[in-house]
C-alpha cells in the first residue's frame, strides 16, 4: 500500500529527476516515451504521498530538517589556489525563515582536471587518487572552475577557483596620472575626501603576482591567472578602498581616496601571500582658526546660559581647506561645555577657554612623530550673572600631629549655603595632604603619605573610593578628569604616579622632589617639575625628560596648548613646544626667556602667562610667528613645524615681598589675588589698569589657603582664626566668616591629646 511506503524511499530530489531525464547514456530518441512515463509515474508517487500526509495520520517533520531554502558556501565569491594545494569548503542551509537547517551536501566542480573535489567539501588543484576518501592531491593544469554545493536539488552560488603557479612575491605600485592629485607635488600627499572644499582626490594602484622562474627568480607574470586580490589598508579611517574591474574582469587594481589626515598601509593578498605595504598619506592638518559665528571675532562676553557656535578654519599642508574632525575641550566645563561640532552652551558664570585641536586618533592619524596642531588663538569666553551663585566649599587639615596619631581621625568639611553653614563632616581614611577637585566638580581628590582619596561629592551621602598604593600630594588634575598627577617626596623611594581615574590603576615613575605639573588643554601631554629637570608624560608617546637651565617652581601651558612654560625664580623662565621632535634630544629643544618669575598663570585668550615674581607682577606675552606653508612639516611649532613663539617679559612692581600662599587669576582673565601668609590683607592687581588694591579679613587673622569661585565674585580664605571668609570681589567685603571648629577637622577616638586641627586646605567645587 502506499501509505506504509517511507516518506525517505519517496523523496526525490530536482538532481535525481534531472539525472533521469538526462539523455546522458545517449539512449536513441525512440525511449522518449520510457522516459516521459518514468516520469508520469513519479509525479503520481509524489502527488499521492502529499495526499496521505495531508491526512493527519504522522507526525511532523524533526525541525531543523527539510528541504533548503538557501545553500550557502564557503569560501565565496572567490578562491586563489597553488597548484597540488587544497582548499576546504564549507557549505550550510537556511529555511524560508533563515533559520539553519541540518541536511547533507554533495558537491560539484565544472573542470575537475583543474579542480577536483571531494564528498567532503576538500577541494584539490589537480585531481584526487578518490573522491569519497582524498588522500594524493595531484596538480592539474593552470585554469579556474566553479564549485557549488546543492542539498536536496537546491543549488548554492558558485564559487570560483583560481588555480595557477605558486606565488613568490606580490609588488604594489602606484599607477602615474597626467595630472598630479595634489596641488603642491612636494607634500607627496591627497587632499582628504571627506568634508573636502575642494574635489576628492584619490590614487590607484596595480597589484602584480609574480612566481619563479627556472632560476628561482621572482620575473614570471601570472597576474591573469591568479583571480581577484584582497586589498587591505591599516587605517581604514585614513583612506577608503575600491577595487576596480575592466570590462567586469577583475584586473588588480583598486582606488584609494583621502578620507582623514593621516598615513596608512596598503597591501594585497591572495594566496596566503601579501605584498609588502605602500604609504599612502591624507594630507595632515597644517593650522586651525577658531572664530565665533556671528561676531566672527574670538571672545565670548555674554549672560551665563547663553549658547554660541564656534566653525574652524583648517588647511592640510598642500594648502586645501579642509573639515576634518576635531577635538574640542573647555578648560572649565563648569563654565562652558563645547559639543564636538563646536556648540557652547554656558551651565554657569565665570570664564572659560575653548580650543579645538587635531589629534589623533581622529586626526593626523598614525603620523610619526605624532602631531597634535592647536589655533594659535582659542576662544576666550565669559559669561556673566546678576547674582553672585553659591558655591560649596570644601576644607580639610594638614595637620601632622593628626597624621601621625594611629587614633586620629581626619575629615573633608562642606560649607554650603547662603548664609554659608558648614555641612556633616566626611570622615576620611588618611590624614590629608592636598585637596584638588576635577573639571566638573563630581569627585574630589584628596593626597595623602598612606593612599589617594578619590570623593564622591555628589553621592548622598559622599563616598570615598582609597587607592593605598598611590601616596603623596596632588599636583594636578587632568582636563578630561581622567588622569591624576601625584607626587611623593616624602617616602624614601620619591615617585610619581599617574593615576587614571576610570581604572583606579597608576603608572609609577621613579622621579624625586617633583613640586608642580600640568596638563596640556587637550589632557594629551603633562608637563612635570623635579629640581632642574623637566619631564613629559604623554599618553600616545614615551615618557621623556629634558635639563632645565635652573630649578622649576611652576609650570603650566598657554591656553592655546602650543606651548608649555616653566618658572624658574629669579633665574628665569624657559618654555617648550608641546608638538617636540622626538629625533631630537628634548633637552636641547628647550627655550629660555630672561625674567623673574616663580608663579605662573596662563591667560585665558592664549596671550601667554601672568606671573609673581615677589615683590613684582610679571607678563609673558607669547606671540605665535610664522605661516604654516605647504614646505614645513606641520602646523606644529619649530622645532617640528613652521611655527615659532616670540617672548617678551613685562613686570609691574609691587606684588609683595613674600612667597604667597596662593596666586589666584579670575577666569576671566581681568584681576590676579596674592594671599600671603602673616597678612589680614589680600593684594589685588587689575591687568585691565595695571594698579594695585587690597581686600581686608576681618579680624586681621593670617591667611592659610584661598581658593577662588569660577564667577570670580568670591574669594574664599581659610584663616588662623579658624574661620573661612567669605570675600565678595566686587563690593570688597568680607562677608561672611564661617566657624570651622577644630573637632570638625579631626578627632582623636582612642584617647590622647586632641591636636588643634586648623583649615589649611580649601577648595571651591566648580
Amino acid at each position: 500500500m502506499l501509505k506504509r511506503t517511507s516518506a525517505t524511499r519517496l523523496r526525490v530530489s530536482g538532481q535525481e529527476l534531472k539525472e533521469a531525464i538526462s539523455p546522458a547514456d545517449n539512449r536513441r530518441a525512440g525511449s522518449c516515451m520510457g522516459r516521459r512515463a518514468f516520469i508520469l509515474s513519479v509525479i503520481t508517487v509524489i502527488a499521492s504521498f502529499g495526499a496521505w500526509v495531508g491526512c493527519g495520520t504522522s507526525a511532523a517533520p524533526t525541525p531543523g530538517f527539510g528541504v533548503p531554502a538557501v545553500v550557502e558556501l564557503a569560501p565565496t565569491p572567490t578562491a586563489s589556489i597553488n597548484l597540488g594545494d587544497t582548499l576546504l569548503f564549507s557549505a550550510s542551509a537556511l529555511s524560508g525563515t533563515r533559520a539553519p537547517l541540518t541536511t547533507t551536501f554533495s558537491y560539484r566542480s565544472t573542470n575537475p582536471n583543474i579542480v577536483s573535489i571531494a564528498d567532503n567539501g576538500l577541494a584539490c588543484a589537480g585531481t584526487w587518487d578518490s573522491v569519497a576518501t582524498p588522500v594524493v592531491c595531484t596538480p592539474g593544469g593552470v585554469g579556474a572552475a566553479k564549485i557549488t554545493a546543492s542539498s536536496n536539488g537546491v543549488v548554492s552560488t558558485p564559487t570560483i577557483v583560481y588555480v595557477h603557479q605558486p606565488i613568490a612575491q606580490i609588488n604594489v605600485s602606484a599607477i602615474p596620472l597626467q595630472t598630479p592629485p595634489f596641488l603642491n607635488p612636494s607634500t607627496n600627499c591627497y587632499t582628504m575626501q571627506a568634508g573636502s572644499l575642494i574635489t576628492p582626490q584619490s590614487q590607484n594602484y596595480q597589484a602584480v603576482a609574480l612566481a619563479n622562474d627556472a632560476t628561482g627568480h621572482p620575473t614570471l607574470d601570472i597576474t591573469s591567472s591568479v583571480g581577484p586580490f584582497s586589498w587591505l589598508t591599516s587605517q581604514p579611517t585614513v583612506a577608503s578602498l575600491t577595487t576596480l574591474n575592466a570590462f567586469g574582469i577583475p584586473n588588480g587594481q583598486v582606488q584609494v581616496a583621502a578620507r582623514a589626515p593621516g598615513m596608512t598601509q596598503i597591501s594585497a593578498s591572495i594566496a596566503d601571500t601579501t605584498s609588502g605595504p605602500v604609504s599612502f598619506t591624507t594630507c595632515p592638518v597644517q593650522s586651525i582658526a577658531l572664530a565665533v559665528n556671528v561676531t566672527g571675532g574670538t571672545t565670548i562676553n555674554a549672560a551665563k546660559g547663553t549658547n554660541s557656535t564656534v566653525a574652524g578654519t583648517i588647511f592640510d599642508i598642500a594648502g586645501n581647506q579642509i573639515l576634518p574632525t576635531l577635538s574640542w575641550n573647555s578648560s572649565d566645563t563648569a563654565v562652558a561645555t563645547v559639543s564636538s561640532s563646536g556648540g557652547i552652551t554656558s551651565p554657569g558664570a565665570g570664564g572659560a577657554t575653548i580650543v579645538a585641536s587635531c589629534i589623533a586618533p581622529t586626526c593626523n592619524i598614525n603620523l610619526s612623530p605624532p602631531e597634535a596642531i592647536y589655533p594659535a588663538t582659542p576662544i576666550s569666553a565669559t559669561y556673566t550673572s546678576t547674582t553672585s551663585a553659591a558655591f560649596n566649599v570644601y576644607t580639610a587639615s594638614t595637620n601632622t600631629s593628626c597624621a601621625a596619631n594611629v587614633g586620629c581621625t581626619s575629615f573633608l568639611v562642606p560649607i554650603t549655603g547662603t548664609p554659608p553653614l558648614p555641612g556633616n563632616p566626611i570622615q576620611l581614611t588618611n590624614a590629608p595632604t592636598s585637596l584638588r577637585f576635577a573639571p566638573g566638580g563630581a569627585t574630589a581628590y584628596v593626597g595623602s603619605e598612606k593612599g589617594l582619596m578619590a570623593v564622591a561629592a555628589s553621592a548622598n551621602p559622599p563616598t570615598i573610593t582609597a587607592s593605598p598604593t598611590v601616596t603623596g600630594k596632588v599636583l594636578a588634575v587632568s582636563p578630561d578628569g581622567k588622569k591624576v598627577i601625584v607626587s611623593d617626596t616624602s617616602a624614601p623611594v620619591n615617585q610619581v604616579f599617574i593615576f587614571d581615574t576610570a581604572s583606579s590603576t597608576s603608572t609609577n615613575f621613579l622621579i624625586s622632589g617633583a613640586t608642580a605639573a600640568a596638563f596640556s588643554p587637550d589632557s594629551l601631554k603633562a608637563f612635570i617639575v623635579a629640581g632642574t629637570t623637566l619631564y613629559v608624560f604623554s599618553t600616545q608617546s614615551a615618557f621623556q625628560a629634558a635639563t632645565l637651565p635652573a630649578a622649576g617652581t611652576d609650570v603650566g601651558f598657554l591656553a592655546n596648548g602650543m606651548f608649555g612654560y616653566v618658572a624658574e625664580g629669579s633665574s628665569g623662565i624657559s618654555y617648550l613646544a608641546t608638538c617636540d621632535d622626538p629625533s631630537q634630544p628634548l633637552s636641547a629643544q628647550v627655550g629660555s626667556v630672561a625674567g623673574a618669575m616663580s608663579f605662573l598663570r596662563p591667560l585665558p585668550d592664549g596671550s601667554g602667562f601672568i606671573g609673581l615674581s615677589p615683590p613684582n607682577i610679571a607678563f609673558i606675552r607669547a606671540t605665535i610667528n610664522g605661516m604654516p606653508l605647504p614646505t614645513a612639516q606641520s602646523g606644529c611649532p619649530a622645532p617640528l613645524g613652521g611655527l615659532s613663539v616670540s617672548n617678551v617679559v613685562s613686570s609691574f612692581p609691587g606684588g609683595g615681598t613674600v612667597t604667597p600662599i596662593a596666586f589666584l587669576l579670575s577666569s576671566d582673565g581681568q584681576k590676579a589675588y596674592i594671599v600671603a601668609p602673616n597678612s589680614g590683607t589680600i593684594t589685588v592687581f587689575d591687568l585691565i589698569s595695571g594698579l594695585f588694591s587690597s581686600l581686608a579679613l576681618v579680624g586681621n587673622p593670617n591667611p592659610l589657603a584661598a581658593a577662588l569661585a569660577p564667577d570670580a565674585q568670591t574669594l574664599y580664605v581659610s584663616a588662623s582664626d579658624g574661620k573661612v571668609h567669605f570675600v565678595n570681589t566686587v563690593s570688597g567685603g568680607d562677608l561672611y566668616q564661617v566657624d570651622v571648629p577644630s573637632s570638625s577637622l579631626c578627632t582623636v577616638s582612642t584617647g590622647g591629646i586632641q591636636p588643634t586641627c586648623l583649615p589649611d586646605l580649601l577648595v571651591v567645587r566648580p
